[in-house]
């Protein structure tokens, strides 16, 4: 295939474009921000589940408190009343059951008061160890937020960039003979590389040396000859930096 060595020029910095698309999806699928998110994921949630957890109990030790403490009230109420009862009464039956009855809820009340103080000083620790752990699993949500945030921005701006490459080529692509431009994106698609510098007697696409015979072969074509790696078949374009 003939092409003009300007023509052929074009190519490299085709393939210079394409190679930032590479660049760009790779850096797209391999965002540090991501690769961090998913590596706190699994301590993220555990600490939900441990703040969840804690929530829980204290929600439950309040709960008990609050039942005792209604109790108490109850039983100082029912205390009261039978108080101002028997000193209503002259029976001495009825003053007697009385006071074994408010006895009996002088006890309870006691009883009550015990648990209360038991619960009271359990519903502090669990509000400590809620607030630890609630603390705790905030710290790595704030993280997660920034990194959330960041991984946004870094996104936009490989978009950006992308859209500024697609410009370039579109508007390169469009000055690039048809028939060479299919060959370049056939060998593309089959290689990875359309087309690659000769530095030397090294091709960019392999970084490898090429042989005498076919370093012979290159330097006995005409400028406008299209010639190829013989190592991967990429494009191979001869410039100024060229051993030919």
């Amino acid at each position: 295939m003939k092409a003009h060595p300007n023509e052929q020029l074009k190519l490299l910095e085709l393939a210079r474009i394409d190679a930032g698309f590479a660049r760009l999806q790779h850096l797209a699928s391999n965002l540090p921000e991501q690769q961090h998110l998913v590596s706190i994921e699994q301590d993220r949630r555990s600490r939900r589940a441990a703040a969840a957890s804690a929530l829980g109990e204290l929600e439950d030790l309040q709960t008990q408190l609050a039942r005792v403490q209604d109790d108490i009230v109850k039983a100082g109420q029912r205390r009261a009343h039978d108080e101002a009862t028997m000193l209503a009464s002259s029976d001495t039956k009825v003053i007697a059951g009385l006071q074994r009855e408010i006895d009996s809820l002088e006890r309870r009340e006691a009883r009550l008061r015990d648990d209360a103080d038991a619960l009271t000083a359990a519903v502090a620790d669990a509000t400590t160890s809620y607030e630890t752990a609630r603390d705790t699993m905030r710290e790595l949500e704030d993280l997660a937020s920034d990194l959330l945030e960041r991984r946004e921005l870094a996104k936009r701006n490989l978009q950006i960039e992308a859209k500024t490459l697609r410009d370039d080529r579109k508007a390169l692509v469009s000055g690039i003979d048809a028939e060479l431009l299919k060959l370049y994106d056939d060998r593309r698609k089959r290689t990875g590389i359309g087309a690659a510098e000769l530095v030397g007697n090294v091709s960019s696409a392999s970084n490898e040396v090429i042989e005498t015979a076919d370093m012979v072969r290159m330097r006995s074509l005409a400028a406008d000859d299209v010639t190829f790696c013989p190592h991967t078949g990429t494009v191979l374009i001869r410039t100024d930096r060229s051993d030919v």
